[in-house]
Order: C-alpha cells, then sequence, then structure tokens
C-alpha cells in the first residue's frame, strides 16, 4: 500500500512538469521571432564636431513630422550610432541644447544632428531656426 501511494505522489507531481517543458519552448520561440522582426536598423557615422549650448537654441518643425533617434555615442572612439525611437509632431516649437556634425565618407555626405531636449537625435535638416508662428 506504501508502493502505490508514492507512485501516485510521484506521478501526480511529475505530470505537470511533462507539459510545461513544450509550452515553454513553444512561448521562448515566439518571442524570438518577434524580437527578429522588430529589429531596428542602425546608422553609424563618424564625430567630426560636437557642440554643447549653455542656453537652448529654439527650433520648430513645419508640415513635416522628422524621425527621432537614440544615439550610441563611442567613448573611446568618436563613434556615433543611431537607432531610430519615433517622430516628432509637425508645427510645434522644440529646444535644441547639442549639434553633431559627423564626416563625410564615399557612400554618405556629411550630416549634422540636433539634440532636442527629452525627445532625442534629429536631423539639422529637418528643423527650421526660431520659434514657430501659426500662418493666418
Amino acid at each position: 500500500m506504501k508502493k502505490m501511494t508514492k507512485l501516485v505522489s510521484v506521478v501526480a507531481l511529475a505530470l505537470p512538469l511533462a507539459f510545461a517543458t513544450p509550452l515553454a519552448a513553444s512561448a521562448s520561440t515566439q518571442a524570438t521571432q518577434t524580437t527578429q522582426a522588430t529589429k531596428a536598423k542602425k546608422y553609424s557615422y563618424t564625430i567630426k564636431k560636437s557642440y554643447f549650448y549653455k542656453k537652448a537654441k529654439t527650433y520648430h518643425t513645419k508640415d513635416a513630422s522628422p524621425t527621432v533617434y537614440k544615439a550610441a555615442i563611442g567613448a573611446d572612439t568618436s563613434s556615433f550610432v543611431l537607432t531610430k525611437k519615433g517622430k516628432l509632431k509637425s508645427a510645434t516649437t522644440y529646444y535644441v541644447t547639442k549639434a553633431v556634425k559627423t564626416d563625410a565618407t564615399k557612400t554618405k555626405k556629411s550630416k549634422t544632428f540636433f539634440y532636442v531636449k527629452g525627445h532625442g537625435w534629429v536631423a539639422a535638416s529637418a528643423l527650421t531656426a526660431g520659434q514657430f508662428k501659426q500662418a493666418d
């Protein structure tokens, strides 16, 4: 009788584990497939010169919504890697606190990027100097 009780208890404890392993494996493969699908494209540049403004400069967007990037700046090298983060609102005033000018390469022209306070890095060509004023 004792042997039968032990056998039933071992089976009762092992049964949930037998079903949990295949379910966990399928969940992890689903997670890796979604992360591979949402992997963002990275743009890498070499920093030529950087600027830091003590007083934030005023810029605004026009009708277009420029892309905002998250930057990874190299500590030992002058690398500047951008990853798409989102978009800015159109027809809005923003404040710029930093600017980075990048080197031109054989395949890329020199570009300037502004750091919009509280949002991220934006291409300088997408912003216009001054405060936004609604047209009448």
